[in-house]
C-alpha cells in the first residue's frame, strides 16, 4: 500500500489490513509499506519502498531506501539522508528549492526540476543494523549482513557480513561460505512468520533443512 502521510499521535497508532504498529510520534511519508511493520518513537521514514517484517526503533530516519523482508534497525539510524551539492556555489538549498515556508525568502514559487538528486540505499533481507549507524545514499547491503553500532557505511555490504568502524568495513561473516550460498539460494525470508512455526532457529543446519522441507511441501501443495 502506498502511504502519502500517516503521523501517529502521542498515544501512538495501529492499523491493521496491511498491519501497521506506530509508536509515539512516528511517521511515514511517501512510502510504499507492504505490511507488518513496527515504526517506533519519533522515527520517520520518508521516500522508501519496505516489504513484510521491518521493525524501526526510536529517533531513527530513513529515506531513499528498499527494504527487504526481516530487517531490524536499531535507534538513531540515519539511512539515505539527502547529500547537498559539493561543486555548485553554495551548499545551501536555497539553490534548488523553494525556501519561503522555511526560511521566509525564495528566488523561486517551486521546486527546480534540477535539483540534485542521490541514489537509493538498497537493503536485502534478514539485515540488523545497530544503533548510532549511518549508511550513505547509494549503498547496497547484502541480506543477511549485521552492521554494528556506531558505524558509518559508505560502501556496499556482501551477503551475511558483519560490519564495523567508520568507515565501516568487514570484520567477519556469519557463517561459512557454504552456509551463507546454501541460505541465499533458500531465500527463507519469502516465507510469512507463521510458516516458520516448527524450525529450530538456535541449529542453522537444521533449520536449513526444515526451511527446504517447508518450501518443498509448499510447492507441492499449491
Amino acid at each position: 500500500m502506498f502511504i502519502e502521510k500517516k503521523v501517529a499521535p502521542s498515544e501512538g497508532l495501529i492499523q491493521h489490513n496491511p498491519y501497521i504498529r506506530l509508536v509515539e510520534n512516528a511517521t511515514i511519508v511517501n512510502s510504499y509499506i507492504e505490511g507488518n511493520i513496527s515504526v517506533d518513537k519519533y522515527s520517520c521514514i520518508n521516500r522508501c519502498t519496505i516489504e513484510k517484517y521491518f521493525a524501526l526503533s526510536c529517533f531513527s530516519y530513513v529515506s531513499n531506501a528498499q527494504i527487504g523482508r526481516y530487517c531490524t534497525f536499531g535507534s538513531r539510524v540515519s539511512a539515505g539522508a539527502f547529500s547537498h551539492p559539493t561543486n555548485w556555489l553554495s551548499i545551501h538549498e536555497f539553490q534548488y528549492r523553494n525556501t519561503k515556508d522555511i526560511y521566509g525568502d525564495s528566488i523561486y514559487t517551486s521546486d527546480m526540476p534540477t535539483a540534485p538528486t542521490n541514489t537509493n540505499v538498497n537493503i536485502g533481507n534478514d539485515v540488523w543494523i545497530g544503533d548510532n549507524v549511518c549508511i550513505k545514499f547509494g549503498v547496497t547491503i547484502g541480506s543477511g549482513a549485521i552492521i554494528g553500532l556506531g558505524s558509518v557505511v559508505t560502501q556496499n555490504v556482501p551477503p551475511y557480513a558483519i560490519m564495523g568502524g567508520n568507515p565501516a568495513r568487514v570484520l567477519r561473516y556469519r557463517f561459512s561460505d557454504e552456509i551463507i550460498r546454501d541460505l541465499l539460494e533458500l531465500e527463507w525470508w519469502l516465507l510469512d512468520i507463521q510458516d516458520l512455526a516448527n524450525v529450530n532457529f538456535s541449529n542453522i543446519h537444521n533449520a536449513i533443512e526444515s526451511v527446504r522441507e517447508i518450501k518443498f511441501q509448499k510447492i507441492n501443495h499449491s
